[in-house]
């Protein structure tokens, strides 16, 4: 039983005890994504303080959903800025996009379209006419589904007034927190016909099914001077690469995303459905065909510059770095002045690399110790270079780059601190790629606009007394921590080294319901980020977060760096182990932040205690340091 098997009764406990109109939804709804008539991915409900999703089943020549699009244009139009995401949904395998965009633009529809070339979402919700609409929360939850309003009483029976609007009407209980009176009605309309999983092998073809998955998830990555080491942009590109595409996917290295599905819920996750990992498959072994022109998606356009505007403060490397054509990768550590003047908060950083091609990832802190300018100092190569950790814990974290991840702002008035006259310590991962290569990265800050006031803290939860006995496949460690206020929790980043295989995080609240944060069941030391959730998680004050960890410390791991195995302990080198779990979060008040930051750090102070208790010969009781800053919170 791995970790995200053991904690699935919690998930069914979690969703059961929900109070309030959560607790009366139908069904929970699998992670739901959609590409539009641009070819433009949208992961639904997962924009920032999202309360609900309105989706709605539409056809291009039923008269009845036709009818209905002005309703829907006046309900997209006024819950547009009331966190409220508004789709209409074309799941007619018959229909091609150039159909779709023509009947857009004949109708005037004011809402997003989503093409639904591979029926997944017409398969996750289940619709069985058009016009059909469903109401999902955050989570993917149906709070309501059936008919827009009560016009039609049957096929071709319409009365002249509508005295019963349930959309509209869920929509505004959802927005006001109230009870959903009707949650389920009769569609009428038109029936929807052939499912998309009966069509033939040789209908799946590359303009309508194959491009839109690849122009979705990949070619953030996979095109000219972008990270990924070869373009995936047209079909000549993708054919030729077609056999080596449906390995990657089926193993689920691409695209890189290590939490599993829905424990936890995280903003730009990038994994496939089983749906398009499917539908690449049958493509590869039918042939690969090409298919209707007409239903190609237009070509994803990218910003060039920065993503986010003009930065505030642009650092760049002091001089190139030069990472050699073979050997092992390298993580290299550069320390650059800010020259900042006052403490600043920093709401978002963009990554830009000179080389993408040799650059894996990158992460960031500030230093305002000296101490990283001493390490860069006694390199002689540009920065200075280490495994597994900083060399300093002054400062704090700013945060991180991955592959496929773009730059996302904290909400206004929000962001991390970085103090004056500190030096900016960027970490990059660089891999070896053949041939001799040179990188000067850059990164560009944007800071929170004054009187920014909210202060983005960092929460550590790990247990120091660790030893891993040789040869253990699956040697077992946990970590805990208690929150001594109410705390929102904005991501979460977990850490280990080579021995790691598996981690989770959960939080038990004081009630006892249990809130799953994150799950990794196959860790891969090379693929760590910070994760973000879709919607920030309120967590009260007493709240236990734990940290599960299982460590192979046999042979049989191949990233062991010991041969034969050998007892491992704590610390920041390769040949060493770490299991922490980081957490950036935001109280209600800063006096609460202060308490929180004051009382992490004793917990963190005990657990170095017992770290410097096993070099003296008396380390304390695990869990110790959690019961210690428990009682220190009391006295």
């Amino acid at each position: 039983m791995n970790l995200a098997d053991k904690h699935n009764p919690s998930l069914q406990q979690t969703a059961k005890r929900n109070d309030g109109q959560l607790a009366r939804t139908s069904h929970i709804a699998p992670q739901l994504k959609g590409v539009d008539l641009q070819g433009r991915l949208h992961r639904l409900g997962r924009s920032p303080n999202s309360k609900a999703v309105a989706i709605v089943f539409l056809s291009t020549e039923c008269p009845v959903s036709n009818g209905c699009i002005p309703i829907l244009n006046r309900l997209a139009d006024q819950y547009r800025d009331k966190q409220v995401e508004f789709y209409g949904v074309i799941s007619d395998h018959t229909v091609t996009r150039s159909e779709a965009l023509h009947h857009h633009r004949q109708y005037r529809i004011r809402f997003q379209i989503l093409f639904d070339t591979s029926g997944e979402l017409r398969r996750q919700l289940g619709p069985t006419h058009t016009p059909q609409a469903f109401v999902l929360d955050p989570w993917g939850r149906v709070l309501y589904s059936g008919a827009i309003d009560n016009q039609y009483v049957g096929l071709g029976r319409k009365k002249r007034q509508v005295d019963q609007s349930y959309l509209a009407s869920t929509l505004a209980a959802v927005i006001a927190n109230q009870p959903i009176r009707v949650t389920t009605t009769e569609p009428i309309g038109c029936l929807i016909e052939q499912p998309q999983n009966d069509r033939r092998p040789s209908d799946i073809t590359y303009a309508r099914d194959i491009a839109p998955i690849i122009q979705a998830n990949c070619v953030d990555c996979h095109r000219p001077a972008a990270v990924a080491p070869f373009p995936l942009t047209n079909y000549q590109e993708v054919s030729k690469r077609a056999r080596q595409i449906r390995l990657v996917t089926q193993l689920r290295v691409m695209p890189p995303w290590k939490p599993i599905s829905n424990f936890g819920h995280f903003r730009d996750e990038r994994q496939l459905s089983r749906r398009e990992i499917a539908l690449i498959a049958t493509w590869v072994e039918s042939g690969k065909v090409y298919g209707d022109p007409a239903n190609m998606p237009p070509p994803k356009r990218f910003v060039n510059g920065w993503q986010l505007g003009t930065p505030d403060l642009v650092l760049r490397m002091s001089e190139p770095f030069h990472v050699p054509a073979e050997g092992a990768d390298i993580y290299q550590y550069f320390v650059i002045p800010t020259g900042l003047k006052e403490d600043r908060l920093v709401a978002a950083i963009e990554y830009r690399p000179s080389n993408p091609q040799v650059v894996h990832h990158a992460s960031f802190r500030y230093d305002n110790s000296g101490t990283a300018r001493r390490l860069d100092a006694a390199d002689p190569r540009p920065g200075y270079q280490r495994f597994g950790g900083w060399g300093f814990n002054s400062g704090g974290t700013l945060g991180g780059w991955a592959l496929g991840v773009l730059p996302h702002r904290f909400p206004a008035h929000m962001g991390r601190l970085i103090k004056k006259n500190s030096d900016f310590v960027l970490q990059t991962h660089y891999h070896p790629n053949g041939k001799s290569e040179q990188d000067q990265s850059m990164v560009g800050l944007y800071f929170a606009p004054k009187p920014a006031h909210t202060h983005v803290g960092e929460l550590f939860v790990a247990n120091m007394n660790l030893e891993i006995p040789p040869c253990e496949e699956r040697y077992h460690h946990q970590a805990s921590y208690t929150l001594p206020v109410d705390t929102v929790v904005h991501s979460v980043l977990p850490h280990m080294h080579l021995l790691g295989r598996e981690c989770k995080s959960t939080a038990t609240l004081p009630d006892g319901r249990i809130k799953p944060l994150i799950c990794i069941t196959d860790w891969d030391f090379s693929w760590q980020e910070s994760y973000f959730y879709a919607t920030p998680l309120r967590l009260p004050k007493g709240t236990r977060i734990d940290f599960e960890i299982y460590y192979d410390n046999s042979e049989s791991n191949r990233m062991n760096p010991h041969f034969p195995p050998k007892r491992v302990y704590w610390g920041e080198q390769s040949t060493e182990e770490m299991g922490v779990c980081f957490f950036d979060v935001t109280t209600d008040c800063a006096e609460d932040l202060k308490e929180l930051i004051r009382h992490n750090r004793a917990y963190t102070a005990l657990e170095s205690r017992q770290l410097f208790g096993r070099f003296v010969g008396t380390p304390l009781e695990p869990g110790t340091a959690n019961k210690m800053q428990s009682s220190d919170a009391t006295n």
